[in-house]
């Protein structure tokens, strides 16, 4: 017994885990092999078997494994499934879309995808600085620093993209903002910059450029790692009653606008 999980594990070392993972997707085996610390956080799937498999959606499936596979985003199928019911929630194509902190372009990709898919033709801007965090707040943004994520550049991006109707504004969000000054009427914006200041700044602008039933996705408000995130929109939720947010369990907070 011994022998063989040692054995086991070897095997599972040596392959690895996702590429293990990724064999049993395209063999359409519907399991997959847990990591370290899968059953003391084995909360998160309680009853996974009876809930509504993703799988089955076969659009977002498609083009999440897509971006997935093109390894152009952290994001996974959790984090994308909120992304791609926010964009079945906008009203019409009428409100545009911004994501800020777009990194190698995967979630712009994906929320485009998104949009056409399900018959929108919504404006879509996306802003990042392609050059990393532009300013951090060290008090809050613990291992953040300036230039990471600097690991992408604005023409890779641009030509992964490859849409005429994303319009991209490369720089400091603070700066950039006032390109979009004149829009008000946002329908769903996803913001994706991991740091305090940045995100605070994103939550007080969009406040003014957006209208009731917006939604305002925050990744990583419940990334222990990001605690500048979380820090930002409770401040934000606590001084302004403009929003209701909800936290879920993909580590993301979930802004729908009320007034």
């Amino acid at each position: 017994m011994y022998i063989t999980k040692k054995l086991i594990n070897f095997v599972l070392k040596g392959i690895g885990i996702d590429r293990i993972n990724r064999l049993f997707q395209r063999a359409d085996v519907r399991y997959e092999i847990a990591r370290k610390g899968a059953t003391y956080y084995n909360y998160y799937w309680h009853k996974a078997k009876k809930k509504i498999d993703l799988r089955d959606f076969d659009d977002f499936w498609e083009t999440a494994t897509q971006v997935i596979q093109d390894q152009r985003t952290i994001h996974y199928y959790d984090r994308l499934y909120v992304l791609w019911q926010a964009v079945l929630n906008l009203p019409s194509s009428d409100y545009p879309v911004a994501e800020v902190g777009t990194y190698k372009g995967g979630t712009a990709k994906f929320i485009r995808e998104a949009l056409r898919t399900n018959g929108y033709q919504n404006k879509f801007f996306v802003f990042d600085t392609f050059e990393g965090h532009a300013v951090v707040d060290e008090r809050w943004d613990g291992r953040h620093y300036v230039g990471n994520f600097s690991d992408t550049s604005y023409e890779e991006v641009k030509a992964y993209l490859n849409a005429p109707d994303i319009t991209i504004h490369k720089g400091n969000f603070l700066e950039t903002a006032q390109l979009i000054d004149r829009i008000t009427n946002f329908g769903m914006v996803h913001i994706d910059v991991d740091v305090y200041p940045v995100i605070k700044f994103c939550l007080d602008f969009f406040e003014k450029h957006t209208l009731p039933g917006s939604i305002i996705i925050v990744d990583d408000y419940g990334n222990r790692n990001c605690k500048g995130a979380k820090k930002a929109v409770d401040e934000y939720v606590e001084d302004n009653a403009f929003f209701l947010m909800f936290y879920l369990l993909s580590g993301q907070a979930l802004l729908v606008k009320v007034q």
